[in-house]
Order: structure tokens, then sequence, then C-alpha cells
């Protein structure tokens, strides 16, 4: 596949390192984050608009994170990050870009993804799998759910190749969306891939 160990494994570090920042956050219920929901909130509704997504996520009430405490993230852009905590998780909310060269193709992947801890990572595949209405592909780091979106809906990747994906991101069609587990935490990321 395209992918070796994204950055949601850096998300999910950062997660360990922000809860003792201490910020007042916008008010919010106790209960935990229902990463999908927020997911398709924040980061599919943006569609690859970085300034839509830091709009949403102000919304739903995340606070910027200082640049002291953001991630850098390998071969990545323009990444910004949001944090909400409250008694039940503490969520990030991550936007950027990144790069990939695969063979003699440049590939850009503008990324959304939004990371909580504690979650129950069992309950967040089944509710995805079904969600998604079609089977992932195992990476080696996450689960990645690949489709085109056409105007008849969404046509999914059976499998991952490079060949595969260079042919998908060169349409300006392709999505994904991708699961991971780290510790006691789960990250989804949007992906918007093209080749540059």
């Amino acid at each position: 596949m395209a992918f070796r160990r994204p950055f949601a494994a850096v998300i999910s570090a950062a997660l360990m390192v922000l809860p003792g920042v201490g910020w007042a956050q916008a008010e919010s219920p106790d209960a935990p984050v229902d990463l999908i929901a927020l997911l398709d909130r924040v980061c599919v509704v943006a569609q690859g608009d970085r300034a839509r997504a830091a709009a949403l996520a102000a919304e739903a009430g995340f606070s910027p994170v200082p640049d002291s405490f953001r991630p850098r993230l390998r071969n990545s852009s323009e990444v910004t990050a949001f944090m909400r905590t409250n008694s039940a998780d503490i969520t990030i909310v991550m936007t950027g870009k990144m790069t990939r060269r695969l063979g003699r193709e440049r590939a850009v992947l503008e990324f959304c993804g939004v990371s909580a801890r504690p979650t129950d990572h069992r309950a967040l595949d089944a509710r995805l799998r079904t969600a998604m209405g079609f089977p992932p592909v195992r990476d080696s780091s996450m689960d990645a759910y690949a489709w085109l979106q056409t105007p008849e809906g969404r046509a999914p990747a059976r499998s991952l190749s490079e060949p595969q994906f260079i042919s998908m991101a060169a349409t300006g069609q392709m999505r994904m969306v991708g699961l991971e587990r780290s510790g006691p935490g789960s990250t989804l990321i949007y992906f918007l891939p093209h080749l540059d």
C-alpha cells in the first residue's frame, strides 16, 4: 500500500503529551466523543478546506493547540491541531497535507483526522464497518476504506497496491478513511489524495 505508519500514530502520541496543558475548554457535555460523527461534522464537511475545518472545529468546542505542542509530521505541511477535553476523554482534530513519492508520481494527501483517548476501539471499528458498507483494506498500521466518489455514489477499492492507488488518486475523486489504534486511543483520518 502507499502508506507506512502515517500520521495517526503521531496524533495518538500527541494525546499522551497534551492532557497536562490544562487549558479551559469551551463548554461541552461530559460524554465520550462520537469519533465517526465528529469526522463527518468537521472533516467530511470541510472536504480538504483547512480553514473550513478549523471553523467547524471551533464550533464543536475545540481550541487551537500552541505551536510548541503541535506534532511534527514527516512529509507534512500546513499542519494545525485543535483540542477539547472533558471528564470522559481528550479529543484532537488535526489538518494538513502530506506528500508521498510513488514511483515517478508525487501524491498529495489533504488530511483531516480526529483522535480521542480513551475509546472503545472494538465498538468504533464495528460501527465504522457498518457505516462504510464495504470492507477495509488492511495496512501495516490501520484499516483503510478507499473509494472513488462518483456521481452515482462510492466505488470502493478492494485493494490498494501502489499502481491502483496512483490510478485512483489521478482521478481527483479518491477518498479514504483510515482507522488506527494506539493504546487506549483511536484515530480516524479522512484523506483526499491527488497527484501533483
